[in-house]
């Protein structure tokens, strides 16, 4: 059957618009690549510059002079019944710990006992698992004579 409606040719788009939009998409792309991985080399720098440690010499006698002080004055709050076994123990904690931070600048008074473990310090470690259960037990029981000579000797024979 022959019409006389003529049908309009395919409506065709131009070529250029289509690569010129994928041009600027490609730019865009590696122009956010490129920033971002000279924003990450920017900010490793920043961190290898703060990581380089000062040449902070710290007075260690005096500093274990300062936390021993601190354990005869929780020794002595103790054994005047100032103070409760949980609160000396938790007292010997947190010297320790203190100790340990002002020493290593490791802030090992925010750490878990597990994140203590990570720490690779044995000794801090084991010493600190002591103070635990008396600090967090419903009825603090320990040997708190025992408890402070091995601060005090973790103290002393820090290195």
């Amino acid at each position: 059957m022959q019409t006389s409606i003529n049908l309009q040719e395919p409506f065709a788009y131009s070529i250029i618009p289509v690569i010129i939009t994928i041009c600027l998409t490609l730019i865009e792309t590696y122009y956010i690549i490129y920033s971002r991985k000279k924003e990450r080399k920017d900010r490793v720098d920043e961190v290898k510059v703060k990581a380089i440690p000062e040449k902070n010499i710290k007075n260690i006698p005096a500093i274990k002079g300062k936390y021993l002080n601190q354990l005869d004055t929780i020794e002595y709050r103790y054994t005047n019944n100032m103070i409760e076994l949980r609160k000396a123990y938790q007292m010997i904690s947190e010297t320790v710990r203190l100790f340990v931070f002002e020493i290593t600048d490791i802030t090992t008074q925010n750490y878990s006992l597990a994140e203590i473990k990570k720490l690779n310090i044995p000794i801090l470690y084991e010493l600190i698992k002591e103070y635990y259960e008396p600090e967090f037990a419903s009825k603090s029981e320990g040997d708190f004579q025992a408890s402070i000579n091995k601060a005090r000797r973790v103290i002393n024979e820090w290195n």
